[in-house]
């Protein structure tokens, strides 16, 4: 390398930064925000080395110098980050005081809602004294409890002053990714800002080369063309490609300005680590050597773990570590005990260069030191014996898990385990240990990943037997009906549990899991209470009692219930039993014991962290108690839905997440808040048998009211398989599937076959005789009615509609009330019986209005706008059908926005004009469609005029095709055209 005098190269200071004006300016106006007392959240991504850490440690320089406190927390590669690394990190740096919280893994806080709330006060004790500004570096690489708890403080940072900045690495983000579903929910929830960082251009790029390099305009174009060939505007490479021109004597002072050599010499491919990597050379030989060290123990590099990894004392690294300071490769922390690298890049890069045998060597040393500690930190322990190919490595991996749990950081716990078990498998560990660890492994997966946790269960079931453990073989059973039942086999699932709960009945004595496993069994029966340390199968026995009960089986639930201890082994046992009890007296029409038993479900669940079970009781509250019985009770419904969303906010680990939201979909339907396309919500609904599949009847009517009967039918056969030849009960969840069975049997009178509808409700039929079940019989009847109308029986249509009517007065069932009152108005209308009809309609508006129901509301008043144009009320029809649509038209509901553009059109008809002198038939919509169809317009473009869905014209051919006789669109067309309808 060629000897220069140049004056040390001016990026050794902080680079200028170019070309981000409009991402400071945002930040900027943040941190003046979070300074006035309003807290945000800014996303900073973009690609490695795009310049997110320089900007925001820009911003960090500009709020320390207005006088608010900062605090940084990363997350790291190529380690194990443990639950809550980043916030741990940053808060251990925050000023010394009563606020802070405890260790965010400590034993004894009832799941992650103490952790939130914990860090949370922390936050608040903080911004009292001075605003704040924390950074959470490269969240690409967090645990996901880091990202749970960043999802949770988001929601209501507003009231604090507080600027919370994170960057990530967007190529890292895929699909798939925790972090790839959280970003858009943060900025739908947080309001926060997303800043995506793009490469420099020619003129950022110019600027930076510029600012302490100043040229001759032929030297500066040249230079300016080689950096955007060879960086493609990334300001990291611009960077250390400046440095490495320099260091290599091709970029030198010449007088004023500077002066450029013969750029082709310049080492470039793979530009970056190349550039690192030739830096770290020059610093000789020994410094090379203890850096490679420090890059196999991690992004931050405590000095007395670096001195015994790399067999020196730490006066032994102070002069690497001064080299390695000027040369800008690592960063010094106040303290002076822990240096850090100064960008992730770097340490990759030297990571790479260590060779694998010399690695495990380092690696060991590292466990080894640690060891020696008096509180190893399980997760750095197992990471480096891992690394080091160390048998104990398992061992420790069950102990980070272990911690991970104890903070209810299920994804990161499963994690460990996952780890664990392979090195297990691996040397061929005890059977029974590995059996028992496979049985934890499926059961913190049952949520996020069923079809996953199975063949963990399978392998359980083979090395139980193996190992000749009766009880691990009874467990994994029991767990395998519960995740099949959630995977959609919900009668095989049920009958795979009891066939669990027989073998238990069966054992002679139970035998106790293996001691190492203590720990863990008892962590997941501190939130669980199925195991742990007093492993008993009256856990599993109860569970089964709420599957059957869930089932329609309730005779069944209440024996086996019997059977129980009154004072259960197991805590969570009463929860089971009482949700039991819940969903049979809401079944059999008594709402009041519903409730109190729904209510010492929660208490139970509550009480023992069981939260998504929480929500789920909460939810099943919702759906069977508060909306049938209670409608009219605003406040009630609201609470158990806000219950069911907190409950599995605070539970997001435990299983696929952001779905918590979806607690409040069957108020929004009833509330006409279809803010969301059916289809958006199905795509991010976990399994069928999940916590959240009390959703599934209410997304298949909103994809009906919608004009997507498809999606609907789709539900309709995930639910029940079988369809109207499932048998009753057992094979589905009982409620749903009484709900499923009404929906299909409408869908099916939608596309006109009337058989198919008859067999729909004919299965209802089945499945409600000998039951003793009340709920679900108003809207049977309802159903039934509603056929029979359409197949032109108005009698039996009015008879069913007042058995309806009787159902739904006794219990109270304000909605059925009022949809057989709007009934029994639309059959006296078809009758002739205006005053009738009148007083009908006058009863389910009130209804309406004190359920707080516009979508109802809406087809009430179109079924009354349908009366007043029988009477010749033509003003006040219009009125009342310009009322329906402002409440219809901002939901798209395209079934009944037809039938009001039918009404529109039959308005706007001469006097004396009326349906029935159609001929065929045919209704004044369907008299429409066929003009339309008769044009030559396709069923899309008919769509579009009428304001309808293709599904909706499809069905309205169906029915004219049915009336006129005829198969094809060329017969309607001649037909309509000798009717005058053409």
């Amino acid at each position: 390398m060629a000897d220069h005098t140049a004056p040390s190269l001016p990026l050794s200071c902080t680079p200028p930064l170019v070309g981000r004006g409009r991402e400071q300016a945002i930040l900027r106006d943040a941190l003046n925000t979070a300074l006035a007392g309003r807290g945000s959240l800014v996303l900073i991504g973009g690609e490695a080395g795009i310049g997110k850490t320089a900007l925001a440690e820009a911003m960090l320089a500009e709020a320390t110098a207005q006088g608010a406190l900062v605090l940084v927390g990363r997350c790291y590669d190529l380690s194990e980050t443990p639950p809550y690394g980043p916030w741990r990190e940053a808060l251990a740096r925050a000023p010394c005081g009563p606020t802070l919280p405890p260790d965010l893994a400590a034993i004894g806080l009832p799941g992650q809602a103490a952790h939130f709330a914990a860090v949370r006060d922390c936050l608040a004790g903080l911004t009292a004294r001075q605003s704040l500004v924390l950074l959470l570096e490269d969240l690409h690489w967090a645990d996901h409890a880091s990202l749970d708890l960043l999802r949770a403080l988001a929601r209501d940072i507003d009231d604090l002053p507080l600027l919370v900045l994170a960057t990530y690495r967007a190529e890292e983000v895929a699909r798939g990714h925790p972090l790839y579903a959280l970003l858009p929910l943060l900025v739908h929830e947080a309001a926060a800002a997303r800043l995506d960082l793009h490469p420099l251009n020619a003129a950022a790029i110019d600027a930076l080369a510029m600012a302490h390099h100043p040229l001759h305009d032929a030297d500066r174009a040249r230079l300016v063309a080689y950096l955007i060939g060879r960086t493609e505007g990334n300001p990291l490479f611009l960077r250390e490609l400046l440095r490495t021109l320099q260091d290599e004597g091709l970029l030198v002072p010449a007088g004023e300005r500077w002066a450029v050599g013969d750029l082709e010499r310049t080492p470039v491919p793979p530009l970056l680590r190349q550039v690192i990597v030739g830096r770290v050379a020059r610093l000789g030989p020994e410094t090379e050597r203890l850096l490679a060290a420090a890059a196999v123990i991690g992004q931050e590099v405590p000095l007395t773990l670096w001195a015994a990894v790399a067999g020196t004392d730490e006066d032994g690294l102070l002069d690497a570590v001064e080299q390695a300071l000027g040369a800008h490769l690592l960063v010094a922390d106040d303290d002076g005990e822990m240096v850090r690298f100064a960008h992730a890049l770097v340490r990759e890069a030297l990571h790479a260069e260590v060779a694998t045998p010399r690695r495990r060597v380092w690696h060991r040393r590292a466990s080894e030191a640690l060891l020696a500690t008096p509180i190893p930190d399980p997760d750095a322990v197992a990471y480096h014996l891992l690394q080091a190919g160390d048998p104990r490595a398992s061992d420790w991996l069950i102990k980070a898990g272990d911690r991970a749990q104890r903070a209810y950081a299920l994804l990161t716990t499963a994690a460990r385990y996952e780890a664990a078990l392979t090195l297990l498998t691996r040397h061929g560990a005890n059977l029974r240990e590995r059996g028992w660890l496979l049985v934890v492994l499926a059961h913190l997966r049952r949520y996020a990943d069923p079809a996953g946790a199975r063949p963990c269960l399978e392998e359980a079931s083979r090395l139980a037997t193996e190992a000749g453990d009766s009880t691990l073989a009874a467990y994994a059973q029991h767990l395998g009906g519960v995740i099949r039942g959630m995977g959609g086999a919900f009668g095989a699932g049920v009958e795979e549990m009891a066939a669990g709960v027989a073998a238990f009945d069966a054992l002679p004595q139970l035998i106790a899991p293996p001691a190492s496993l203590a720990d863990t069994l008892e962590g997941v029966g501190r939130y669980d209470g199925i195991l742990g340390r007093r492993l008993h199968p009256d856990g599993a026995r109860a569970q089964l009692v709420a599957w059957l009960a869930l089932a329609g089986r309730y005779a069944e639930a209440a024996a086996l219930a019997g059977r129980l201890p009154g004072t259960p082994v197991v805590p969570i046992a009463a929860g089971y039993v009482a949700v039991a009890d819940g969903l049979a007296h809401a079944a059999q029409g008594r709402p009041e014991e519903a409730r109190r038993a729904f209510a010492e479900a929660r208490r139970s669940y509550h009480a023992a962290g069981h939260h998504v079970m929480d929500g789920w009781t909460a939810a099943q509250e919702l759906c069977w108690v508060a909306l049938p019985y209670g409608a009219d009770r605003l406040v009630e419904r609201h609470a158990l839905a806000q219950a069911a969303e907190e409950a599995w906010q605070r539970a997001s680990a435990a299983q696929t997440r952001h779905v918590a939201a979806l607690a409040h979909l069957p108020l929004r339907f009833v509330e006409g808040r279809w803010d969301e396309r059916p289809d958006e919500n199905v795509a991010i609904l976990p399994a069928y048998g999940g916590p959240w599949s009390h959703v599934r009847p209410w997304l298949a009517r909103l994809a009906r009211e919608r004009g997507a009967a498809a999606l609907a039918w789709r539900l309709v056969r995930e639910s029940l398989p079988e369809g109207q030849t499932t048998a009753p009960p057992g094979q589905s969840h009982f409620l749903h599937g009484l709900a499923f069975q009404r929906l299909a049997s409408a869908l099916a009178l939608d596309d006109g076959d009337r058989p198919l509808a008859r067999a729909w409700l004919e299965a209802h039929d089945r499945w409600l005789a000998g039951s003793g079940v009340r709920l679900g019989r108003a809207e049977g009847a309802l159903a039934w009615a509603a056929y029979h109308q359409a197949v032109g029986e108005v009698g039996e249509a009015r008879a069913l509609a007042e058995r309806a009517l009787a159902h739904a007065g006794e219990p109270h069932q304000p909605l059925a009330l009022l949809a057989a009152h709007r009934l029994l108005g639309e059959l006296a209308t078809e009758a002739g019986c205006h005053a009738h009809a009148a007083d009908q309609f006058d009863a389910a508006l009130a209804l309406a209005d004190a359920c707080a129901a516009p979508f109802e509301r809406a087809l009430t008043l179109l079924a009354l706008a349908e009366l007043q144009a029988d009477t010749g009320a033509r003003g006040p029809a219009g009125a009342t059908l310009a009322e329906a649509r402002r409440i219809l038209a901002p939901l798209w509901a395209c079934l009944a926005l037809a039938r009001a553009d039918a009404l529109a059109v039959r308005l706007a008809a001469p006097a004396g004009h009326a349906a029935s002198t159609l001929p065929y038939g045919l209704t004044a919509r369907e008299a429409a469609v066929l003009k339309l169809l008769a044009a030559g317009l396709t069923d899309h473009q008919i769509g579009a005029r009428l304001f309808v869905s293709r599904n909706t014209v499809a069905s309205h051919s169906r029915a004219i095709y049915g009336k006129l006789g005829v198969n094809t669109r060329a017969a309607a067309a001649r037909l309509a055209a000798e009717h005058g309808l053409a």
